[in-house]
């Protein structure tokens, strides 16, 4: 990567965006325990999971187009605050009320950060050099990300062990002081985004004329925004999707990965718990499992981008058979009771998750027109919160009535089930070059449909 302002700029985004993750990363670890500590048991960590997830598809649409329609920058920083405030929260989470006020609040917080910041970051990017190759950029970017959820998952999930002889107050006590760092980390993205996203004004905002040669950007202008975009955007997508087999499945296969995710990020705790022990004195076991996510994660993402492309079958190949795999280790981290099986599993499921997410975008981006990239990643993450929102009930009510390990042990067969789409799109045949046959409906940027990652989303803002 070429010295310039593009670097420059990469740089700043992805010391932003490593510093986000890291503030994500640091209660991980340690947040069922957090909340089973609590008082709430995974039958009422489902239903808060289910809220927050019914939340982001109902208003995923409706706020798909406010960033093209107030700027980028405002619903980033939105974003954040409703974020920080459901962790503040959490912190302070004593029962059911407190739990549902954090889901509602996270659910507004992840339903505005859909490609605010990569939007932003992209458009940024092409201004200083319309050539720039995308590429090396955003894997910049991905790596501070990773570097940043290594550091936290190892951070958050020693924290309680290191002060566990300070006697701190509650709320800060036991499993607390984890999501304590993680708020004022939060905060501190806050602030950080605050100074380094700058958006130019748009024509037709209030004073944008009052400064003659100051940077304006044009407006969005005719198409409807918000509200009103929904039903084009579901009408235009419902044509798309029954006009190609393509995309029906990869939504099935969005579905499942929804339900995989929340299955294994709410169950491997309280199922590790049960072989280490789940008190604060004692929380190294799950910082060693939250790092070995990020390693895993880290490492199954430089393993696409280096082998990737000759995987044999294609696309569908890998993306099928990363879900085959990630389903096995899910099964084989329920039913293993040994340390090394638990570090094993969780390593395999998380590297698997990352060598699908690169395959399933890319047919996902293949299968879509440019014209309508937005609306048919707007219905995709919204398929994939319904997925965590169908998952996340019945698995919380099936772990709190028998045992976390028979719910994460059903969800593993499921996702074993969902290779099954990719296999189905191997065998259509490739769509030739150019649209698929449809109208086109307004929303968001074709740079901001582009740069959204659906499970990147899902995980950022857990």
């Amino acid at each position: 990567m070429k010295p310039g302002p593009s670097r420059a700029l990469t740089l700043r985004y992805a010391a932003l965006a490593g510093l986000l993750e890291l503030a994500i990363a640091v209660p991980m670890p340690v947040l069922v325990l957090h909340m089973t500590g609590r008082g709430l048991d995974l039958g009422l960590i489902g239903l808060a999971s289910t809220v927050r997830a019914l939340l982001v598809v109902i208003l995923e649409l409706p706020t798909g187009g406010l960033a093209d329609a107030i700027g980028r920058r405002p619903v980033a920083l939105a974003s954040q605050l409703f974020t920080l405030a459901s962790f503040v929260l959490l912190l302070f989470v004593t029962g059911p009320f407190t739990a549902l006020a954090y889901a509602v609040l996270q659910g507004i917080g992840s339903a505005l950060h859909s490609g605010a910041l990569d939007a932003w970051y992209v458009d940024e990017l092409h201004a200083r050099d319309a050539s720039v190759p995308l590429q090396p950029h955003l894997a910049m970017v991905d790596v501070a990300q990773a570097c940043g959820m290594l550091i936290g998952s190892a951070v958050g999930g020693l924290l309680p062990s290191l002060t566990a002889g300070l006697d701190l107050p509650w709320p800060l006590a036991g499993f607390g002081i984890s999501l304590f760092v993680g708020v004022a980390l939060r905060a501190l993205v806050w602030l950080s985004t605050l100074v380094i996203m700058k958006e130019p004004r748009r024509v037709g905002d209030a004073g944008a004329d009052a400064a003659p040669g100051g940077p304006t950007i044009a407006g969005t202008g005719g198409g409807p925004m918000g509200f009103r975009a929904v039903p084009g955007i579901l009408a235009d997508a419902l044509r798309l999707t029954r006009s190609s087999p393509r995309i029906m499945w990869l939504l099935v296969a969005a579905g499942a990965g929804g339900l995989a995710m929340v299955s294994l990020e709410t169950f491997w705790q309280p199922i590790a718990a049960t072989v280490f022990g789940g008190t604060a004195a004692d929380s190294r076991p799950f910082a060693i499992l939250g790092t070995t996510t990020g390693v895993a994660v880290l490492c199954g993402s430089l393993a696409v981008m280096r082998w990737g492309q000759g995987f044999p079958g294609g696309s569908a190949a890998l993306a099928g058979f990363s879900m085959l795999v990630r389903g096995g280790a899910m099964v084989l981290f329920a039913t293993t009771a040994s340390s090394t099986g638990l570090g094993f599993g969780l390593a395999i499921a998380y590297f698997a998750l990352a060598t699908n997410n690169v395959p399933h975008d890319t047919l996902l981006h293949k299968a879509v027109p440019s014209a309508r990239r937005s609306s048919m990643l707007s219905v995709h993450s919204l398929v994939f919160y319904l997925g965590i929102a169908i998952a996340s009930g019945p698995l919380g009510w099936l772990a709190a009535q028998l045992d976390p390990r028979v719910a994460l042990m059903v969800a593993g067969l499921v996702t074993i089930l969902a290779c099954l789409p990719y296999a189905i799109i191997g065998r259509l045949p490739l769509p030739p070059d150019g649209a698929v046959a449809g109208t086109p409906v307004g929303g968001a940027s074709g740079a901001q449909a582009a740069t959204a990652r659906e499970p990147a989303e899902a995980h950022a803002e857990r």
